[in-house]
C-alpha cells in the first residue's frame, strides 16, 4: 500500500515535469547548441575506435541515474522516519 502511494506520487511528479517541459515547444535544431553537439560528435567519432567513449558515457549516465535514485530513496526514507508515530 505504501509502495503504491510512493509510486503514485512519483508518477504525478514525472507527469508534472513532462507537462512543464512540453510547454517549451519544439526544439530548434538549427541553434548553435545543437550544431555544437553535432560537432563534438564528429570530433569524438575517430577517437571512439581507440577508446570506447560511447561506452564510458553510457556507464557515467547509468551511474548518475543510480546515484540519483539512491539519494531519492534515502530522502524518502529520511522523510518517512520524521513522521511522528511511525517507527
Amino acid at each position: 500500500m505504501i509502495t503504491g502511494i510512493f509510486l503514485g506520487i512519483l508518477l504525478v511528479f514525472i507527469d508534472g515535469i513532462v507537462f512543464l517541459l512540453s510547454t517549451f515547444g519544439p526544439i530548434d535544431d538549427t541553434s548553435a547548441v545543437f550544431n555544437g553537439i553535432n560537432q563534438i560528435g564528429s570530433y569524438l567519432s575517430p577517437l571512439n575506435n581507440i577508446i570506447p567513449i560511447d561506452t564510458i558515457i553510457q556507464i557515467l549516465i547509468f551511474e548518475i541515474v543510480f546515484e540519483t535514485a539512491l539519494l531519492t530513496y534515502k530522502f524518502i526514507k529520511w522523510g518517512y522516519q520524521k513522521i511522528p508515530g511511525i517507527s
